[in-house]
């Protein structure tokens, strides 16, 4: 029994569609032009869907981590909401402690604001802008680091020295 060299379009389609095999045909380098695969094209193919997944993997796993963060923050504050009603339902705080209260948080407001500014803009640019994800090259300076992890306030990169 010989051993099969190359992957032909026929041989896809005892498992798949005719459709899905021609576009699974076009993912191979080479194939749409000889109309079959190589061992070393298949090869290629399955170290770059590893490194893919890898990728997808770590940066789903930061996201997450982020998205911890962010609810543990509007845990807190959701958590001094409730506080403040539940007060003000039991009676227990009137709106004049609540307005000398207030006024105390003004100055720490101050304090704070621009911490608050900060980890708004940190989140939009975390999950809207997205610049880049976990095992992207990015260069800093004449410096070739690696994205490792990324978190809300913080994001860590690797040189090639770790």
């Amino acid at each position: 029994m010989a051993i099969a060299k190359y992957i032909y379009l026929e041989d896809l389609m005892r498992f798949i569609r005719e459709d899905e095999a021609s576009k699974t045909m076009s993912l191979f380098e080479g194939a749409a032009e000889t109309k079959r695969v190589k061992k070393a094209s298949l090869k290629n193919w399955v170290v770059n869907a590893l490194r893919e997944r890898k990728a997808l993997a770590l940066t789903l796993g930061d996201t997450k981590t982020a998205v911890n963060q962010l609810h543990h923050m509007v845990n807190a504050v959701m958590g001094i909401i409730i506080l403040v009603i539940w007060l003000l339902i039991l009676g227990i705080a009137t709106t004049q402690l609540l307005v000398v209260r207030s006024t105390q948080l003004l100055p720490v407001g101050f304090m704070f604001g621009n911490t608050c500014k900060m980890v708004f803009e940190a989140i939009i640019f975390l999950f809207v802008m997205h610049p880049f994800d976990v095992g992207d090259r990015c260069e800093m300076e004449g410096v070739q680091m690696v994205v490792e992890e990324m978190n809300i306030l913080t994001t860590v990169f690797l040189s090639f020295d770790n």
